[in-house]
């Protein structure tokens, strides 16, 4: 066999095994950038949940000390930021801007005192993330003696890098959910 004939058998063989080479190599180059978002997106959504969770603790009813460590969790490095509505668009009384943790607790205590009212709420979609905000649909869910009441919303929350609480906007049907607790308490007052 002449050397150059080896060339021509030889060569196409190893080009057929470097183009496939190059291709992976070229995709592992990509790798870290399409992985690292994905792993800010997966940390954004973490933090969320979290924050979500330190009110509202799975399969159990929230408490005066969960809503304490829920208002701890306010970032303080974007305090000019931060920004609460429940629900969004509600009026006086249903919006803090530039707020405190205990500028939190406070609206918390007064609008849904858990020493008052039995309540939860639970994340009832998937969590999708957009840069720093996470959106998902949530479940509120009272009971008041042997009446139960429910309302779906949408929250928005944005989380600043330490995973604490920017923003947290709630869109839901307040005439409906005041209509739902004025059927049970005068189900309560049927009762007495």
């Amino acid at each position: 066999m002449k050397k150059s004939s080896i060339i021509h058998v030889i060569f196409p063989i190893m080009m057929g095994n470097i183009i496939p080479l190059l291709f992976h190599l070229t995709c592992l180059l990509l790798l870290p950038t399409t992985s690292s978002a994905y792993m800010g997106a997966e940390i954004i959504r973490v933090h969320c949940i979290s924050a979500f969770e330190l009110a509202f603790p799975k399969q159990q009813w929230t408490t005066e000390n969960d809503l304490r460590a829920f208002a701890a969790n306010v970032s303080t490095d974007r305090k000019a930021d931060t920004y609460f509505a429940c629900p969004l668009g509600g009026g006086i009384g249903s919006e803090l801007s530039n707020f405190e943790s205990a500028d939190l607790l406070d609206w918390f205590l007064t609008a849904f005192n858990p020493n008052v009212l039995r309540y939860t709420e639970m994340i009832m979609s998937e969590v999708s993330v957009v840069n720093n905000v996470c959106s998902m649909d949530k479940l509120f869910f009272a009971s008041i003696g042997n009446c139960h009441v429910h309302a779906m919303s949408r929250l928005m929350i944005e989380v600043d890098e330490d995973g604490k609480l920017v923003q947290w906007l709630d869109h839901f049907d307040q005439e409906d959910l005041n209509q739902k607790m004025g059927v049970c308490n005068l189900q309560l007052g049927d009762e007495l």
